[in-house]
């Protein structure tokens, strides 16, 4: 790897990885939905255990989900990066834009979704998602000239 702006890019997609990762071992080791789900809900824990304790316990295993499906995301990355967009491998690129902008401009979609049905409490941190999505898009930017064009 000579190219400076892929050195650069493979970094960015390190950081975009522990990130991920990060992000997904909070969401996956909840005991409980975060605080800016109930907000969104206009209700506490206690009154919405009354009404059906069971909403709590689905909305868990849906973050649990998200946690997990995040975890992976993130190694994903870490392992295409490392193996692919070091190497200027065209698939590592596709790889990179095809999975993680999906999964990432979705969450940023539902986080502003959820913050703007907020009118008291916590937000979801949508300024997190939304550095995710640069991160990524400077990435794929710096990433694209060196492995396509196979320019320095």
């Amino acid at each position: 790897m000579k190219s400076k702006s892929l050195k650069i890019a493979t970094y960015l997609f390190y950081i975009l990885s522990i990130v991920t990762v990060g992000y997904g071992v909070l969401y996956f080791s909840r005991s409980n939905i975060m605080p800016y789900h109930y907000a969104f809900l206009h209700t506490d824990a206690q009154e919405l255990n009354n009404f059906n304790p069971n909403i709590v316990k689905l909305m868990i295993a849906f973050i649990k989900i998200i946690g997990s499906s995040f975890i992976g995301i993130g190694f994903g990355i870490a392992i295409a990066s490392y193996n692919g967009i070091r190497r200027k491998k065209k698939w590592a690129w596709w790889s990179i834009l095809s999975i993680y902008s999906l999964a990432i401009i979705v969450t940023y979609y539902i986080t502003l979704m959820v913050s703007s049905n907020i009118t008291e409490g916590p937000k979801p941190p949508s300024y997190l998602a939304l550095g995710m999505i640069l991160l990524l898009g400077s990435g794929l930017i710096l990433s694209f000239k060196p492995i396509f064009l196979n320019k320095d």
